[in-house]
């Protein structure tokens, strides 16, 4: 018996498996929205581009704790630190009631009126 447990180990032994270089996964920068740095500065190219980057944050912001709760307090930070750049009238605002869906209310802002541009929030569908 304890033969054959040799043998299958070291059968098992000579497997080649991949092994993971997390030196690779240190050097990508897993917070960013794109490869590129995104600079939006119209309202067009804001609500042409930046549904994309918000439904990512969304998503995100469902399945960590930590990006939620960074995101809800500072959404222009984390978008800039994440290579994405609004002009400095506009306005991202972060909401999460007990019991609803996150959302995210963009906001042009001139001369006192706020003008909404962008209202997002995930819905999750189950089919079958």
């Amino acid at each position: 018996m304890l033969k054959e447990l040799f043998k299958k180990l070291s059968v098992f032994s000579l497997l080649k498996t991949k092994k993971i270089v997390f030196d690779e996964l240190d050097r990508q920068d897993l917070s960013r929205f794109s490869d590129q740095d995104i600079i939006l500065e119209t309202a067009d190219q804001i609500q042409e581009y930046l549904p994309e980057v918000l439904g990512q944050a969304l998503a995100r912001s469902w399945v960590d704790k930590r990006f939620l709760d960074a995101f809800q307090n500072y959404p222009v930070e984390i978008m800039e630190k994440g290579g994405v750049y609004l002009p400095d009238h506009i306005s991202v605002e972060f909401s999460k009631e007990k019991k609803s869906r996150p959302k995210v209310v963009v906001y042009e802002n001139n001369d006192k009126v706020k003008r909404k541009l962008l209202e997002l929030k995930l819905i999750m569908v189950a089919e079958e």
